[in-house]
């Protein structure tokens, strides 16, 4: 074989393994594997990029499409704003309590089983009576006054102040 022939298949060859390596390449970037390392840019892709070098940006199909047609764009979703905690109001008492208790986090109390508790409509005992509540029955806290010596419970359908000294911790 001629030192002529060998210089062409050696080159024929070089330019194969080019070839084959640049379709390899070109495969890789359009299926987003290769995306040439971090860049600064996180939302740059191979269609921003593309555009920005003048191709139309129809001109790259998603895998499964042709080029050409319509690309259906998905919204992103709007945040829902947070709503404004409103403020708690129980009808009915004289002195709205200083703390409200967060649903879950209300303590629950059982009344002394030596007696029944007035339900009153204000934190103290010269506040007039709303309900009694019997012995032993089971509340929940909704609220408290500023040093927590009395707290607010809803009994049948009514809102009132019960001295925590004479409650248990449930």
């Amino acid at each position: 074989m001629s030192s002529l022939r060998k210089q062409a298949l050696v080159r024929l060859l070089v330019c194969a393994v080019v070839f084959i390596a640049t379709i390899v390449f070109c495969f890789l970037l359009l299926t987003g594997a290769f995306d040439g390392g971090s860049s600064a840019d996180p939302s740059t892709t191979p269609e921003s990029a593309s555009t920005a070098e003048g191709v139309a940006s129809d001109s790259i199909a998603p895998e499964g499409e042709v080029p050409g047609d319509a690309v259906e764009a998905t919204p992103e979703p709007t945040p829902e704003p947070t709503p404004e905690p409103t403020p708690v109001n129980f009808d009915g008492l004289s002195e709205q309590p200083a703390t409200v208790y967060a649903e879950g986090e209300q303590p629950a109390f059982t009344v002394t089983p030596d007696s029944n508790m007035n339900l009153r409509a204000g934190p103290g005992t010269d506040f007039d009576k709303v309900a009694q509540i019997p012995a032993g029955t089971a509340v929940t806290a909704l609220g408290a006054n500023a040093d927590e010596t009395w707290i607010v419970v809803q009994y049948e359908g009514q809102y009132g102040w019960l001295a925590k000294e004479y409650l248990n911790q449930a």
